[in-house]
């Protein structure tokens, strides 16, 4: 929006990036932590936001008044929102005339009144309620929200784009191109976990890394692919007229397709050193092993060159970065 903004107001004439440099400039001086927001719910995808049936399946201003907007809707599956000071709303994709009011773009603090942020769960997460080696997300994890707007006010000075539906493209770009880029290193840093919890994996059991070194090889290779796209993406890149930094958007939408592919590979090499330990999800509980009656008996007949310990916690942050939470489809780092 830094861009966009820009854009607007050199063609339009508008105040919108002095808006946009005052927040920031703030936002950087109280050192706040903050959530993007992109996904609208979208409804019937055949249908645009004017057709659709329930007009609140796109982010919209139902009213305008003096002082700001009034909005209603919802955006979902958005990352780090429970982690986050404030949310930054962007348009979900390209707009027409006849959706002007979804071409809208705007900042509000997390406990604005009228919103509602659903933390949404996962089957995995089932061990949230778990204790030990059963709980990886104790002290961090995924977070991923439904954010559900009712009637939220927004005032203008935090309004970055209103109606001008031109501009929501190239802004929806002006995101991704960056987002494609950076998220090769996030992929890479959980691959590295994979690789490491794998190996611990098998050498609890008893086996060298000699044995996996062309699997471990095939698994650095992916890590280190993303990664040096994502840095070739924005090293290639181009310095925009206002002072930003444009990603090459064909490198970058080329590592898009590799970090689509290439990690989930990395998980099924990381599953295949690690054993049916990790890859089936058949483990006893951490409740279990402490069970007074039975759990001396688990951890005897899951030792192997090491303690049940050493061979359990590695074998569960294999499960948990390849078919728990850590998925590269949550992506969150």
């Amino acid at each position: 929006m830094y861009i966009t903004t820009w854009e607007m107001d050199q063609d339009l004439g508008t105040g919108y990036h002095q808006r946009f440099l005052e927040w920031l400039k703030q936002a950087q001086t109280d050192d706040i932590t903050v959530a993007g927001a992109l996904t609208d719910a979208k409804g019937d995808r055949t249908k645009p936001p004017s057709q659709q049936e329930d007009k609140d399946v796109f982010l919209h201003v139902v009213e305008k008044r003096a002082g700001g907007i009034v909005v209603r809707g919802a955006k979902l599956m958005i990352c780090g929102v429970a982690a986050a000071n404030e949310i930054f709303v962007l348009p979900g994709t390209a707009y027409r005339e006849e959706d002007a009011d979804c071409a809208i773009s705007f900042v509000i603090p997390r406990d604005i009144e009228g919103l509602t942020i659903v933390e949404t769960r996962h089957p995995s997460d089932r061990r949230d309620e778990e204790d030990g080696v059963d709980n990886p997300v104790a002290e961090g994890g995924i977070t991923q929200a439904f954010l559900l707007f009712e009637d939220v006010f927004i005032p203008n000075e935090r309004i970055f784009m209103c109606g001008e539906t031109k501009y929501t493209l190239p802004a929806v770009s002006n995101f991704i191109m960056p987002y494609r880029s950076a998220i090769g290193g996030c992929v890479a840093g959980q691959g590295d976990i994979k690789i490491g919890a794998a190996v611990l994996t098998a050498r609890a059991n008893g086996l060298s890394a000699k044995v996996f070194r062309d699997k471990i090889t095939k698994m650095h290779i992916n890590n280190e692919t993303t990664y040096a796209l994502g840095i070739a993406a924005a090293a290639k890149g181009r310095k925009h007229p206002s002072g930003a930094w444009l990603c090459d958007p064909l490198i970058a939408n080329v590592n898009k397709v590799y970090v689509a592919t290439l990690p989930y590979e990395t998980s099924v090499l990381a599953q295949d050193i690690a054993g049916g330990i990790a890859e089936t999800g058949c483990m006893p509980s951490y409740k279990d092993f402490q069970s007074t009656k039975y759990g001396h008996l688990i951890k005897k007949y899951m030792t192997a060159k090491y303690s049940a310990e050493t061979r359990t916690r590695a074998a569960r942050l294999v499960e948990w970065t390849t078919i728990g939470g850590g998925v590269p489809g949550c992506r969150a780092c």
